[in-house]
């Protein structure tokens, strides 16, 4: 075999393999990424926002939910996203409520409760007469992003407005949005209040 034949035969197998990388499919993530993060509480009927004091992401919704809760959470890895419950997420298990932290919503960037998602958990019981919360603008990443959501822990409001600082056009999720009507992929800041 000459060089010329070799450098052919190279040619098209190195073109082949390239043809057949190209058009083999590829297997996509639908996994997504959930996130959580604990806030602090704000007064209540003020327009301020809370404090982050902590977030992280994970690769699988029952990782975040464990992490967010402090472990006290546990899902099965069969369990659904849609599935989940308040009281789920929020039973004490014999830990002191003051001390736990519990989930008041979750966002989702899918209708139906599907695809990734955002959790909002914080320390003590959830929303009262006295306490609720707020996000002026939402995490890096989910802006303009939330497609469905809950809320939980007595967060019998949960307010997603189109601009931040709760300006423009807002949908109440009374503690169910399972599509975000005017408002899909249009959320930029949150509260989350017992009373209207």
């Amino acid at each position: 075999m000459n060089n010329k034949s070799s450098l052919l035969l190279l040619l098209g197998g190195l073109f082949l393999v390239l043809f057949l990388t190209a058009a083999s499919p590829t297997e996509i993530n639908n996994n997504g990424q959930h996130c959580y993060a604990l806030i602090a509480p704000i007064e209540e009927g003020s327009n301020g926002s809370s404090r982050v004091i902590k977030a992280e992401c994970f690769d699988n919704f029952g990782d975040s939910i464990y992490a967010a809760t402090n472990g006290r959470v546990q899902l099965n890895s069969s369990t659904q996203p849609e599935t989940v419950t308040d009281e789920a997420l929020n039973s004490s298990n014999g830990v002191s409520s003051s001390s736990s932290q519990v989930v008041i919503g979750i966002d989702w960037d899918s209708t139906n409760f599907a695809g990734s998602s955002y959790t909002w958990v914080v320390s003590g019981s959830g929303c009262s007469s006295s306490t609720q919360y707020s996000v002026s603008s939402m995490p890096s990443g989910w802006d303009n992003r939330v497609s469905s959501a809950r809320g939980y822990s007595n967060c019998n409001y949960f307010y997603h407005y189109q601009n931040t600082s709760y300006g423009g056009t807002s949908v109440v999720c009374n503690t169910d949005c399972s599509s975000m009507g005017s408002l899909d992929n249009a959320t930029s800041s949150e509260k989350w209040t017992y009373t209207p």
